[in-house]
Formats: structure tokens, C-alpha cells, sequence
């Protein structure tokens, strides 16, 4: 392979960012990272260090691009006048809702397989989940006084369907299913009863 043929180091990590997702941390392997990268295997443990950085490395990707999303996501759905709850089941669904990503959610994926066991893991990943729960607080926060809930208990709701949803997105649902559910879901949490 020419190096006109290599991956730019940023597409090493978003291709391990897909490895990580579709296959988990557990079942991907330091050679199934250096053929998705197109790295060496010097290149890998010069450049990453471990799979462990590797992976810590695709969840700050991860991250700026579920960012960079969510906002553009917000701003065109605000643009074209539709409602807080259209908007916040827009962001339940991310990122599935692209054919760029694999289906479901990296966070939550690791999440559910890895739990506690490397706390630079876990803290990442809770910092995500936390960044997304104050982006939808800040979504609610106008419309508080319409709540039968607190803003920050209507975004922890949220983000429990979310999670449910990028569970469900895993087992290859229709799209107009999964937005009919998180539309549904939405509904209950900012109208109330």
C-alpha cells in the first residue's frame, strides 16, 4: 500500500470509532484495529499505545461529532419552525438517524459492555452522557414553565428513552417506528399527565 493510500490520522480514529461500534471493545482486536486503520502495528503502539487509548481516542471523536451534529441538527430544525417536542425527539434519535453510523450509540454500547470496569472509560463516557443531558436542559429550559416535571428531571427522562431507543435502533428498526416512539416518549415527559 502507498502512503497516497493511508488513512489521515483523524479516519484512523473514526474507523476505530466504527470497529469499537459495531463489534464492542471486548470483541475487536489490536489486528482487526490495524487493518481498519490502515496502520502498522509499530505505527498503532507508537501512535495509541494500547486498544484502551484507542479507544479513548474514537469517544473524544465520538463526541465532537455527536456535538457538531446535535447542533446543526437544533439549528436547522429551529430554522424550519418545528416544535420542541419534534426537536428533542430529532435528538433522542442521534445518531442513528444517519447512514454515516452504525446503528445504536457508542456510549451506550460501552456503557452497557464495560460498565465500571476501566474508569477512564467509564468517566468518558459519563462526561458524554452528561454533556447530552445538559444540551437537552438547555433545549427544555425555555419551556419550563410548561412542565409537570423539573428541567433536569425531564432531560434525565429523556435521556433514559434515548438510551432505550439506541438499544432498540440496534435490532434494525424501521426509522418512522423508532421517531413514532421517541415522539411518543417525548410527549409523555414534557406534557405530563
Amino acid at each position: 500500500m502507498t502512503n497516497s493510500q493511508k488513512l489521515t490520522p483523524q479516519a484512523t480514529t473514526n474507523a476505530f470509532m466504527r470497529q469499537f461500534w459495531q463489534h464492542g471493545y471486548g470483541q475487536t482486536t489490536v489486528d482487526e484495529l490495524l487493518t481498519v486503520g490502515q496502520v502498522s502495528r509499530s505505527q498503532f503502539y507508537r501512535q495509541y499505545r494500547s486498544k484502551s487509548v484507542a479507544l479513548r481516542r474514537s469517544l473524544q471523536a465520538y463526541q465532537t461529532i455527536l456535538d457538531e451534529q446535535l447542533t446543526q441538527l437544533v439549528q436547522r430544525d429551529r430554522a424550519m419552525g418545528t416544535p420542541l417536542t419534534a426537536i428533542l425527539a430529532d435528538c433522542l434519535l442521534m445518531p442513528f438517524q444517519s447512514d454515516q453510523w452504525p446503528a445504536g450509540c457508542l456510549m451506550v454500547n460501552l456503557m452497557a459492555e464495560l460498565g465500571d470496569q476501566d474508569t477512564l472509560i467509564a468517566n468518558q463516557t459519563q462526561e458524554i452522557y452528561a454533556n447530552l443531558q445538559t444540551r437537552l436542559v438547555g433545549l427544555l429550559a425555555p419551556a419550563a414553565s410548561d412542565l409537570s416535571v423539573s428541567v433536569a428531571t425531564a432531560a434525565a427522562s429523556l435521556m433514559q428513552v434515548r438510551t432505550g431507543l439506541q438499544i432498540l435502533a440496534k435490532q434494525h428498526l424501521g426509522a418512522a417506528q423508532l421517531k413514532q416512539q421517541a415522539m411518543a416518549s417525548v410527549a409523555l415527559i414534557v406534557r405530563g399527565n
